[in-house]
């Protein structure tokens, strides 16, 4: 029980590790605003979310069934059976999983942050653009400097 949950507990870290790694590289990337190694990170990260999804089943029946052979509930967490069991293994990898994910979660959010920024940054360019563009620089008939529309139009084909 304990080496079966303690392999997997491994593999869980390992997985969350590199979830991590692959964050603070787009991190940089985001930094650099290299748009062809961000499509990258997020193919790369789409593929170890995959992994992780399929490790998380065996995950919970790992614990759930530690948890019954400590004779704890089915539902039981792994803070509780890390609290209960003997194996030393167990409770320095529930401290090491809970770390790595707070640090992938920090990561996480600070991207979206710069994410977000990006967009709006492009945004306001983008629009500042096209104000620019769609304007014409005239003088009216008393010599004074008109704005008008011009015929000419910047279109944003993501609209």
């Amino acid at each position: 029980m304990d080496t079966t949950l303690t392999e997997i507990l491994a593999t869980q870290l390992q997985l969350l590790e590199e979830l991590y790694t692959l964050l603070e590289r787009e991190t940089r990337e985001l930094g650099d605003m290299n748009l062809d190694a961000m499509a990258e990170v997020n193919r790369l990260r789409e593929e170890l979310t995959g992994r992780i999804e399929t490790h998380t089943g065996p995950l919970r029946q790992a614990i759930s069934a530690a948890a019954l052979e400590l004779g704890l509930a089915p539902d039981a967490t792994l803070g509780e059976v890390a609290a209960k069991t003997t194996q030393q293994a167990i409770p320095r990898l529930h401290r090491e999983l809970n770390d790595t994910a707070r640090r992938v979660q920090e990561r996480a959010s600070m991207n979206r942050e710069i994410a977000e920024r990006f967009v709006a940054t492009t945004t306001t360019t983008l629009s500042l653009l096209t104000r620019l563009i769609n304007q014409s620089s005239v003088y009216g008939a008393s010599g004074g400097y008109q704005q008008r529309t011009s015929g000419a139009v910047m279109i944003n084909k993501e609209a």
